[in-house]
């Protein structure tokens, strides 16, 4: 009788690293084990069996024959197809994408390590199909606003939710001093995937916070095997992306002598004019000059670059150090990063310190604990007017200084402060930019911490139970000081104001988790489980001014105390939830969603809702006649219908409140501050989503195409109420809106390489529609008299205004259509129309490319949006026809300056009546198309050879060279296309060239 045989094997990756936990079966059977930390096995097998099956997720299964030999060595490759790599579900819980039937898109590390961003959700821009990210600003830890298929709410917010190892992240930016990006905390090196649900079935699971998506980050862990340390370092200048074109001295004066001359009827050279013009421009004496002395200054005006005083270069150093390893009953991964950059302007150096710990113990066969924890301090300088007065902002002001205007006087102190103005530098407003980003300050220093605990106890082999306690902890201080030596608080004697934000966010859930199989066709899995989440914040504020000197900056020297406030706010929920799925001989699947929710933001009577989905797949690759094609590797189709809601509402909207805040015959005292509505409800989005999954010649083409419609119900919005009432607004539901759209998503390998070094070559597309609109307001209006962009039929946020017509070929001035379509030269609410243009761009896309042969990598990345159109509050005050501040020089080339002349420019007069012709009352002359294309990102890295390192014990080596932003292809006038800066000041993004060093070992 023939006895087992003994094998003995290891397997590893094309590198030759063990791969530890992959699994070793005999083909047919149930007899297998498992790779140790070092990727060996030990197994014995039956005299009958011919072929070990050897698998593990993320890598090719192999099928190896059994020979002669006991010894076997086994080389895994990546999976070249996508249905068999991994997506996160929610609730930690992962699934191989062949056997998940929503609409998710995932970005894994390897895509993430070559983009140079200190901030994840940056890194969403461009690389998943139907994600649309807009930068807030170029301040480093700035927030952004991530946009998953549209903006699903007016009022409610329309942020995704954002996950990270099971943890619910705070995005609410309830401090006053900083924009708030919940990301901000996490090191891009320590990120495993981002798994973004885009269909409301898969992300009821998440029920009420989940209407605009959820982006779930996992993050790296230990894996077992001998410890191995990485460390990267990068740094490298930060510049404008661009300068605004504005006009030298003597094209100033011009222009101002033609708005003169145009209001006062005489010729702009008229010896008048000339006289009036170098007066304001402080020449002693201009009024009695003769024409030749009038000439003589006019050829001898100077020309101060305010923006390159203002806007310069700045830098940036990132370092990053990492060790995991583990055995095969404990893992560990531990990693330290410093990043340290400055912006184009001064005083907003950006400083983050960050430690991250993640342990993982299998005490026993069946009880496995881990922890994870990370924490970081942010060290932000706020520039002046980052959410405060845009005219004293250096990037938004210095463009519009009168060019003859000097930086510094004779003696180097600063020309144009406050008690000694001699001119006005910018409009009415008497203050030099300079100085007052150089006197005045503020900081913010922000520590967070986000751990999680989690436990697993394996009750059967099919049959788990998870408890897992997450933290999200926010602690801000800040403080502004506004020098006493600026224009901004001269009078006051120096202002501070100083903020301190704590937010403890608390999520615990407890699942019971099945995977079944039951027979060979049928396959049951799935969790249910109880969720409880708690928020609490604290607000205090102070502030004080009228200081003896600038030198005192502490508010206990404040002459005036002006203001000291605490204010705290919290909320609850709770909910029970279920996710089933039955796959039958992994062909058809179904899975369903339940989701019962409560929140503490709603009155008693809609304090909870049932949220669900239903989804289901149809592997056709599975099917005997598409099995053995050579030509189709992949085939699957997907549809999918559920709900979801939106809390992301105030606290109490929904209540009626009392303040503390009044005040009667000189008394404080208790007022009713808000009207309550007990009939307030959750918004609700309900989607159905059509999905197809295919490849092509073993997955060498891949890709998804999907077709959504979404709609959301009940729409939130404050409406405003008569003042008979004693109140302004109440919360209200107010009416629907709808979302459809099409998304593709494409990837090929156009040379791919057979063995290490060869040349390879692959590309990615993505490609989004989306199409607004709403759909119906309650009470049969047909528009909000409150909102006059929110009407039926059209986008949020249309452009509803009156239309420009041009400028008078006869006069030069601007003129409009009113109600009827006749010609006017004034601007009336009447005469408003829908325009048409949306603030979202309805096409959105990416395109990344990769170049790689025998260690030289060249990684490329477009990113572009179309249909877009805006107005910026920079080129509105750049575009004003009065002459009264610096111009573009596009408005200079192109004004109207003579009868006959076409042009979209009026001329210049410094008479007010025609200034109509630009800022808030323009109609629709200050809205531009946004569309563009930009460079967002290159690399170009060398992997240094293993021969190289291996006297030195490196394991691996890489050198490269990075740019981000580095071309824009757009007709836009202003700073940043995709930064639209609304009278706001704050800083642009920039443009980045870095050099760095990645180290294994």
């Amino acid at each position: 009788m023939a006895q087992d045989k003994t094998l003995t094997g290891k397997v590893t990756d094309e590198n030759g690293s063990p791969i530890p936990n992959a699994s070793v079966l005999v083909k047919d059977t149930k007899i297998g084990t498992v790779t140790k930390a070092d990727g060996s096995f030990i197994l014995n097998v039956p005299p009958t069996a011919t072929t070990l099956v050897i698998s593990i997720v993320s890598y090719e299964t192999r099928n190896i024959p059994i020979g002669a030999s006991n010894i076997i060595e086994v080389k895994l490759k990546p999976t070249s197809n996508p249905m068999n790599e991994v997506v996160v579900v929610g609730f930690t819980t992962s699934r191989k994408k062949r056997d998940e039937a929503g609409a998710i898109s995932s970005i894994k590390a390897s895509q993430l390590e070559n983009l140079p961003n200190l901030s994840v959700d940056k890194a969403l821009q461009g690389q998943a199909a139907g994600v649309m990210v807009q930068s807030n600003s170029g301040i480093p830890g700035g927030g952004i606003n991530v946009r998953i298929r549209g903006s699903s709410s007016i009022q409610a917010g329309n942020d995704p939710l954002y996950v990270v190892d099971g943890v619910q992240m705070n995005t609410r930016n309830d401090a006053n001093f900083s924009e708030s990006n919940p990301l901000a905390f996490l090191n891009p090196d320590d990120i495993e995937s981002i798994d973004i649900i885009k269909d409301a079935a898969t992300a009821a699971i998440y029920g009420s916070a989940a209407a605009n998506g959820v982006v779930l980050i996992t993050t790296k862990k230990g894996r077992a095997g001998k410890t191995k340390f990485t460390a990267n370092y990068y740094t490298g200048s930060v510049m404008p992306i661009k300068y605004l074109d504005v006009l030298n001295g003597p094209e100033y004066f011009q222009l101002r002598s033609e708005a003169y001359g145009f209001a006062n009827n005489l010729p702009y050279d008229n010896l008048a004019v000339k006289r009036t013009v170098l007066g304001e421009l402080r020449y002693p004496g201009a009024a009695s000059y003769t024409a030749a002395q009038a000439d003589s200054a006019i050829g001898t005006l100077p020309t101060y670059d305010w923006q390159q005083a203002a806007i310069q270069n700045g830098r940036i150093s990132n370092y990053e150090l990492s060790a995991s390893g583990g055995s095969d009953k404990s893992t560990f991964r531990v990693s330290a990063n410093y990043s340290d950059q400055s912006t184009i302007v001064t005083k907003a150096d950006f400083k983050r310190y960050g430690l991250k710990l993640d342990l993982t113990n299998r005490a026993t066969d069946r009880l496995t604990f881990g922890l994870s924890t990370a924490f970081s301090s942010f060290e932000q300088e706020v520039p002046f007017a980052i959410n405060g007065s845009f005219l004293g902002s250096p990037a938004f002001s210095a463009s519009g200084i009168i060019p003859t205007n000097p930086i510094y006087n004779p003696d180097g102190t600063y020309y144009g402060t406050p008690g000694n103005v001699p001119a006005n530098l910018i409009g009415t407003l008497n203050q030099n930019i300079i100085q007052v980003n150089d006197y005045n300050s503020g900081f913010e220093r922000t520590n967070i911490l986000v751990g999680n605990f989690n436990i697993e106890y394996k009750i059967l082999d099919w049959l788990s139970v998870k408890g897992f306690a997450g933290l999200d902890y926010r602690d801000l201080n800040g403080k502004r000081v506004s020098d006493s030596r600026t224009a901004d608080a001269f009078v006051r004697k120096g202002l501070v104001q100083m903020e301190h934000d704590y937010n403890t966010n608390i999520s615990t859930f407890a699942t019971l988790n099945f995977n079944r199989s039951l027979g060979e066709n049928h396959k049951v899995d799935g969790f249910l489980g109880y969720e409880y989440r708690q928020e609490n914040q604290v607000n205090t504020t102070e502030s004080g001014d009228g200081f003896p000197t600038f030198q005192f900056k502490s508010l206990n020297n404040a002459a005036n105390p002006l203001a000291v406030g605490e204010a705290s706010t919290g909320y609850r929920k709770n909910a029970v939830f279920t996710n089933v799925n039955y796959a039958f001989k992994e062909k058809y699947l179904v899975g369903v969603i339940f989701r019962y929710d409560g929140s503490s933001r709603f009155g008693s009577g809609f304090r909870y809702g049932l949220f669900s989905g239903i989804k289901t797949a149809w592997n056709v690759d599975r099917e005997s006649f598409l099995k053995d094609s050579k030509i189709i590797s992949a085939l699957r189709l997907r549809f999918s219908y559920g709900q979801v809601g939106n809390d992301q509402i105030g606290n109490f909207d929904g209540l009626g409140l009392y303040s503390g805040a009044g005040v009667y015959n000189n008394q404080p005292g208790i007022g009713y501050s808000q009207l309550e509505n007990p009939n307030l409800k959750w918004e609700q989005t309900t989607t159905s989503n059509l999905g197809i999954d295919f490849g092509f010649l073993n997955s060498r083409i891949n890709g998804a195409i999907e077709l959504y419609n979404k709609k959301t119900e009940d729409l939130l919005l404050n409406q405003p109420l008569q003042q008979t009432t004693g109140f302004s607004s109440i919360a209200t539901n107010i009416g629907q809106l709808r979302n459809r759209g099409f998304e593709l998503t494409l990837g090929a390998d156009i040379f791919k390489a057979k063995r290490q070094g060869d040349f390879n070559w692959n590309i990615n597309f993505t490609f989004a529609y989306n199409d607004q609109e709403v759909t119906e307001l309650y009470g049969g209006n047909k528009f909000l008299a409150s909102r006059n962009d929110i009407r039926i039929g059209e986008p949020v946020g249309v452009l509803y205004t009156q239309r420009f017509a041009g400028v008078s070929q006869a006069t030069g001035r601007p003129m409009w259509y009113d109600s009827t379509g006749n010609l006017t030269y004034t601007v009336l609410a009447k005469d408003r129309v829908v325009i048409g243009p949306t603030l979202l761009s309805p096409y959105t896309g990416g395109l990344r490319t990769a170049f790689k042969y025998k260690g030289i990598l060249l990684d490329i990345f477009f990113q572009g949006e179309y249909g877009r159109w805006a107005t910026d509050g920079q080129v509105n005050f750049l575009y004003e026809n009065i002459a009264r501040i610096n111009e573009l020089q596009y408005i200079y080339d192109n004004r109207w300056t003579t009868p006959g002349q076409v042009t979209s420019i009026p001329r210049f007069n410094v008479n007010g009546t025609e200034s109509k012709g630009s800022g808030a009352q323009s109609g629709d002359r200050m809205w531009f198309k946004a569309d563009y294309i930009r460079l967002k990102n290159v690399l170009l890295a060398y992997d240094l050879p293993a021969k190289w390192l291996s006297k030195a014990k490196i394991t691996n080596a890489r050198i490269y060279a990075q740019a981000t932003n580095l071309l824009t292809f757009s007709d836009w006038y202003s700073y940043d296309i995709e930064f639209v800066n609304t009278a706001t000041g704050i800083i642009p993004q920039t443009k980045n060239i870095t050099f760095g060093i990645q180290l294994g070992f």
